[in-house]
């Protein structure tokens, strides 16, 4: 049976499973999963400027599909994580190009061109987006830039709906953090439902509420938080033992808390956590 064919029926299928068994067709015409092979394959104007060595992989391999998104598809949100791609790719391939090659000399040029790409390329991307009104841009310029104009556009967004995302959630928090604790509670634990399941929630966002609590004086609370954080892979050796003393609560009620932390941190598990 040709590809061709294959790929015909893979169009008129509609159980999960057969569109899965369809992928290497897709795949053969150029469609499916956005690979850095096939996109320098097919658009190797999209990677000769960067390095070809086995410095800063993933992060190259992060802006030549961000490349091709943007190619395909100019968008304010496919701009944001090109920057952000650009910016990680050259804190990464400037260390390298600093680095002496010992054999090949040209690996050398090569980071450096790559280096160069990346500095003019995002200079480029944030001169065309200086007066964007996307979130997620406003944010860029306002945290990156100390933009106030882009600053106002960003806050100018809050109860409209359109922060409701862990990254811009928590740059709101950070805004409220050092004046209104409560509210930046709030934003904080109004931010966990909005992870995908495939993301990893970070130790900061429980570790912040917690620091918040504390700013509250109300130490019950912040107890808690602090045990949920410890819960988490990721989280700080932040001493918070300081917490039993305040609470002046015996072991029974220390292990009441603890277990209503360790609930807490099941449902923020599960996206299931209502504040």
């Amino acid at each position: 049976m040709s590809s061709l064919t294959r790929y015909s029926r893979c169009l008129v299928l509609v159980l999960p499973l057969t569109i899965v068994a369809c992928d290497s067709a897709l795949n053969f015409l150029g469609f499916g999963n956005r690979t850095v092979k096939s996109i320098c394959n097919s658009n190797p104007e999209l990677c000769e400027d960067l390095n070809q060595d086995g410095w800063c992989r993933s992060e190259r391999a992060d802006v030549i599909i961000s490349r091709f998104d943007e190619l395909n598809h100019d968008s304010d949100e496919n701009k944001y994580h090109l920057i952000k791609n650009y910016r990680a790719y050259n804190q990464c391939i400037e260390l390298a190009a600093s680095i002496e090659p010992k054999y090949d000399k040209s690996r050398k040029t090569q980071r450096v061109v790559g280096m160069l790409t990346s500095l003019e390329e995002l200079a480029r991307l944030e001169a065309e987006t200086e007066d964007s009104n996307n979130p997620y841009l406003a944010m860029y310029h306002w945290t990156q830039h100390r933009d106030q104009a882009a600053k106002e556009r960003f806050l100018a967004l809050e109860g409209t709906g359109k922060l409701d995302s862990p990254e811009l959630l928590w740059t709101l928090a950070i805004y409220y953090s050092g004046n209104n604790p409560q509210k930046t509670i709030d934003i904080l634990q109004s931010s966990f439902k909005y992870f995908g399941e495939d993301q990893v929630i970070p130790a900061k966002y429980p570790e912040a509420i917690t620091s918040q609590y504390m700013a509250l004086r109300n130490f019950r609370q912040a107890y808690i938080w602090a045990q949920v954080s410890a819960l988490f892979d990721d989280h700080s050796t932040q001493d918070y033992s300081s917490l039993k003393h305040l609470l002046q609560l015996d072991e029974e009620q220390l292990e009441n808390l603890q277990d209503e932390a360790k609930l807490i941190f099941k449902q923020i598990k599960e996206r299931q956590y209502q504040r």
